[in-house]
Order: structure tokens, then C-alpha cells, then sequence
């Protein structure tokens, strides 16, 4: 057995201390940090926040030396345990690695223990301390990792039964609030650290029924009369609200959750805003994956080898597919409605609209480039390369839409068709998907996945949505803060319809320039600095006043800085691109359509 002690020892410097202690080394022993953590797919080289390395052995300090940037050579032998000392820098507010200060410690296993690599199925035993800082006196521990001996508060000693489980469990440790529920069966714990007012009440009761949603979906794969019930035997949410963050990373019976401290629901108030409806979404998509990539996942993450890349070209259905029922739950949950959901897929469709890469990049290619393209995107990638969540998302949904009108199956078939062959087994998925798909529907599908997955063809929205009673209409956006949906306001000229995308903050800098379009056309490029449209001073502020000026087949003088250097040109404003979606419900609707409308998003 492997034995992790971990102590929260200096906040102001945000320094973990992890001691690591081998029962039965080999001799030459190595031990390695994983670069990655299943779920965010990018190297990471979470090696390089470890601070100091000391090893020792039957009371004797041992050499350990470092062979890799991520792998250490113990110059030890078989006859006695082994002890490694380390200390690990934990500054990163993000879902994926580690954080500590005063108010909070958050650890990704993944990104702080050592792996034995002589045995990696070994069980291990992780120890956390208490806190002994004064700040630190009313600290919590949660976490999904089996509880051995802790205390009142949840320190102490859980067990995994191997390095790949020990990983797999992240620990939220602060004074935080928390409420339960039971879903399929299962308690489900939710805590919240960080400042906020919301209203817990309500969202212990909105959390509850998406997370039983969820599960119903799978009820019908197992047998007949028994109980839903959820793939694991407890389930933690670990919500970190902050002033401005958002994301989410799913463990097999957690998830890690980030988002403004806004997002929450204000007592008193029972509409959903946008801030609350974005992390009911989150909630939804991350509990969605304890099925659908946790247990139901791609061959190529048997085992999981986090040493390097893991490639597969099968995220569109474990990212996509996920992307598509995280909202789509919450219309089955009753928590939204069947016009607030199709303003969702409006702002998804407008979204992909303004993505030329979607034209360059499947979203098998996407999915096999994540390592490089997704995760790590420039000023091109916009041009360059597609959203396997977004795509994917809309993809599940034509491919959903297809079923239903024609076949007597849905995606939920096929859903359930992976949990029973895949998820229940532990096998892997093969890349070759579609053949399962076919199988459990009936359906040929080897032209949708040509055109659609491996290629890409665009969809005819306009006649599939029909089918359900839908019209899909596709229009020019009306000013720069236009995410699709029913038009409402004054046409106006803004920079998108020019081509481009400012930075976020400060000067005119622009952050893209789209393909094609009148800035691309005028040699406009990323990075360069606005300083005068038509002779007049360019101020973020400006810029609106100055364009409302301008109509289609207008020239416009523009100055701006590349690096130091002062140059200008001139940009014909041409046409506004049809580049935003809405849907609204036919009236009068045809009886099939009201048939499938309602088979589709009804509870």
C-alpha cells in the first residue's frame, strides 16, 4: 500500500507539503507526476510546480534524481519502505490543478501525488491534515474518495483502491456551505465555498431534479421493474464562486465547478437569470459525464496514460454529446421552457455562424486536435478550427432530430445503447462508433457521419427544424451584442459585421480578423491597434458612434499601429452577413409536427 500525507503548511506562499511514502519499492525505483488530467485535454506539466524533492530510506537520506521533466529516479533497494518529501506551489484558481491560501485549499490529486510507476494498481491511502493556521480552524474537507478514519469536519484518512481511482476524487477544503439531496437512490452532496448570498434552498431543489433526470435517462437500460439508480454510490459537487470564472472538470462520482458569484439565485426571485441558467447548464453537463465519458468512454482512455497525449477522434460525442443534453435536461427537469431552450440552440447555431473553421476543421479532426488546436488557440483559430462541444452539441442535436422523424428510435436509445455495451462493462468505445449507432437504431447512418463528422457539409437546418414544427431563420445580426434569437432593435453597423473581434480590454486592439471579410480585405490583421476611422480619433468608447455613420458601399479611411509602425488603409463596408439564427414555433402547426415537438422536448 501507498501511503499520501498532505498538510496545507504555508498559505501566504501557497505551499502544499506531501509526504509519499512507498511500502514495497523496487530497487532503482522512479516515481512520475502526470502532465495532464483526464477531462482538460492539453499538457499541462503539473511537475513543475513542485518546489523541493527529498527521498530517504531506513533512516538514511537517498539521492533522487530526475530523469525527465516529470520523472525521478530513487537510488534505493527492495528491502525497506520508501519516504518522498515535496512541497508543491498551488496558485491556480482554476478547476484543474491546485489552490491554497487563507480562505481555501482545493487539490486535484492528479496534479499533486506521485505515481508509483513500479506499481500503479497498488492501493493507496491519502491522509489530510487539518489545518493548524488560525484561518483555517473552520475548514471542511469534501471530497468522493472513500472516507477511512476522518474527523467531525472530514479530515483524515480515505483510501483509493489504485493511483488511476486516487486521482479521480479532487478535495474542497474551506469554511464552506452545503446542503444534500437524494437522487437515484444516492446522497448527493453540494458545497460552496467563496462569498455569496444566493439561495441555496433553491438550488438544492433545481440541482436535485436535473441530477434525477439525468438518471432516469439511463433507468431504461437496466432491468425491468427496478429502480433508477445512479452509477456510484455517493456524489460531491465542489462549487467555487469567485467575481469572474467559469468552468467545470467531472471526476467518476464528483465534479469541480467555478462560476461568478452572481450565477447564483437571488432569494426571493423565482425567474432564472442568464448568470443562473448558465450554471444550472454547467451543473447538468457535468453530472452528465459521470455516464458519458467516466464510464462510458473511448478505448483510447483504457487505461488512461497521463504521461503524454491520449488521442482519439471521438470528443464530439463524449464533449458534443454531453453539450446537447446538458440543456436539453433542464427542459426535461421543468426547469426551462420549450422557448427559453429554443433561444439556447438559437445563440448555439448563431455561435457556429460566426466560426469560419467550421468549414476548414471536422469535429473528428477537432476532437483528434484538442491537444494543439482547442486548447491552445491563437489569433487564426477562429478561421482555423471548430468547437467539438459546440459542433458536437449541434451535431447530437441533428442527429436527434434525424431519429425521431425517421425511425421509431432517439438519441436517448443510443445513450442508453453505450451504457449497457460500454459504460456498464468498463469496455472501451472504438472509433468506430457508427456501426453501434446503426445497431441500436436501425438507422444507416454512414452518410451523416461522412458529411457531417468526418466531414463538413452543412446541415439544411431550415428543413429539419420544419419537421418539428420549427421555423429556422437565418438574418443579419442588428449591433454587436446580437447572440441570436428573435431580432429586436435598430439595424446597425458594428465591427463583427466588418470582421472583427477586439481584445477585451484596453486599446482597439483587435484580437481576430475573420476570413474573407471587408477587414481581411483592407490587410487588416490581429494584433493591430485602431487609432482613427475616417480621420477621427478611434476610443473603444468611439467606435460605435463613428460606425453608425457608415451604410453598405461606404469607404472608410482607417489608421491604426502595427507593432510602432503607423499604417493605413481602406475598407469598403459591404453587406452584413447573414450571421445570426433565430426559431420560433409555426403557427399554425401540422399535427405531426406538434406530435414530434412534443416527444422531443416534452417532460
Amino acid at each position: 500500500m501507498n501511503l499520501y500525507v498532505v498538510e496545507f503548511s504555508d498559505p501566504a506562499g501557497h505551499l502544499i507539503d506531501v509526504s509519499f511514502t512507498l511500502a514495497s519499492p523496487t530497487a532503482k525505483q522512479t516515481v512520475s507526476m502526470p502532465a495532464w488530467i483526464p477531462g482538460s485535454y492539453m499538457i499541462r506539466e503539473f511537475a513543475k510546480n513542485i518546489t523541493a524533492l527529498s527521498a530517504e530510506q531506513g533512516g538514511r537520506t537517498i539521492a533522487a534524481t530526475k530523469l525527465d521533466k516529470a520523472t525521478w529516479l530513487l537510488d534505493c533497494d527492495a528491502s525497506a519502505p520508501v519516504t518522498i518529501r515535496y512541497r508543491v506551489y498551488a496558485w491556480d484558481r482554476s478547476v484543474r490543478t491546485n489552490y491554497f491560501d487563507q480562505s481555501r485549499g482545493f487539490v486535484n490529486p492528479a496534479a499533486l501525488c506521485l505515481r508509483d510507476d513500479a506499481a500503479p494498481n497498488a492501493n493507496c491511502t491519502l491522509t489530510v491534515i487539518a489545518p493548524r493556521f488560525a484561518e483555517g480552524a473552520d475548514w471542511k474537507c469534501a471530497t468522493s474518495m472513500t472516507p477511512v478514519s476522518v474527523d467531525a469536519h472530514g479530515f483524515g484518512d480515505y483510501r483509493a483502491a489504485d493511483y488511476d481511482e486516487l486521482i479521480d476524487h479532487p478535495l474542497e477544503c474551506a469554511a464552506f456551505d452545503e446542503f444534500s439531496f437524494d437522487a437515484g437512490g444516492v446522497t448527493h452532496r453540494f458545497v460552496i465555498s467563496g462569498r455569496h448570498r444566493g439561495d441555496l434552498e433553491r438550488l438544492k431543489a433545481d440541482s436535485q431534479k436535473i441530477c434525477q433526470a439525468h438518471i432516469d435517462l439511463f433507468a431504461d437500460a437496466d432491468a425491468a421493474g427496478v429502480p433508477a439508480r445512479a452509477p456510484f454510490d455517493r456524489y460531491v459537487f465542489q462549487l467555487h464562486v469567485v467575481d469572474e470564472g467559469y468552468g467545470g472538470l467531472e471526476h467518476r462520482a464528483s465534479t469541480a465547478l467555478i462560476c461568478p458569484r452572481n450565477n447564483l439565485p437571488v432569494k426571493g426571485d423565482a425567474t432564472i437569470s442568464e448568470g443562473y441558467l448558465e450554471l444550472l447548464g454547467l451543473i447538468s453537463h457535468e453530472y452528465f459525464h459521470a455516464w458519458n465519458v467516466k464510464r462510458i468512454k473511448p478505448a483510447a482512455f483504457i487505461p488512461y496514460d497521463t504521461s503524454r497525449e491520449n488521442y482519439t477522434r471521438l470528443l464530439w460525442l463524449f464533449e458534443g454529446f454531453t453539450s446537447y443534453y446538458d440543456e436539453l435536461m433542464l427542459v426535461r427537469a421543468g426547469l426551462i421552457t420549450q422557448g427559453d431552450y429554443l433561444r439556447l440552440i438559437s445563440r448555439h447555431l448563431t455561435q457556429l455562424l460566426r466560426t469560419p473553421g467550421r468549414a476548414t476543421q471536422s469535429i473528428a479532426e477537432s476532437s483528434f486536435d484538442a491537444w494543439t488546436k482547442y486548447y491552445r488557440q491563437d489569433e487564426n483559430s477562429p478561421n482555423a478550427i471548430v468547437s467539438y462541444y459546440l459542433k458536437g452539441g449541434l451535431i447530437a442535436l441533428l442527429l436527434d432530430l434525424k431519429l425521431r422523424s425517421e425511425t421509431e428510435h432517439t438519441l436517448d436509445d443510443v445513450m442508453r445503447g453505450l451504457w449497457r455495451e460500454f459504460g456498464k462493462t468498463g469496455v472501451g468505445v472504438p472509433e468506430d462508433v457508427f456501426e453501434r449507432f446503426e445497431r441500436y437504431t436501425g438507422a444507416q447512418l454512414c452518410e451523416f457521419e461522412a458529411d457531417f463528422v468526418k466531414g463538413t457539409r452543412e446541415p439544411d437546418w431550415a428543413s429539419v427544424f420544419a419537421k418539428f414544427g420549427i421555423e429556422y431563420q437565418q438574418r443579419a445580426s442588428i449591433n454587436a451584442g446580437d447572440r441570436g434569437g428573435v431580432a429586436s432593435g435598430t439595424q446597425e453597423l458594428h465591427l463583427r459585421q466588418l470582421g472583427i473581434v477586439l481584445s477585451e480590454s484596453g486599446d482597439a486592439r483587435l484580437r481576430y480578423v475573420i476570413s474573407d471579410s471587408a477587414a481581411h480585405r483592407a490587410g487588416l490583421c490581429a494584433g493591430d491597434v485602431l487609432v482613427a476611422l475616417d480621420g477621427l480619433r478611434a476610443t473603444r468608447p468611439m467606435l460605435a458612434k463613428h460606425l453608425a455613420r457608415f451604410s453598405e458601399g461606404d469607404r472608410m479611411a482607417v489608421h491604426y499601429f502595427r507593432q510602432d509602425v503607423l499604417c493605413s488603409t481602406e475598407l469598403s463596408v459591404g453587406r452584413a452577413p447573414l450571421d445570426a439564427v433565430s426559431l420560433r414555433v409555426i403557427q399554425p402547426m401540422t399535427e405531426i409536427g406538434a406530435f414530434r415537438q412534443q416527444q422531443w422536448l416534452g417532460r
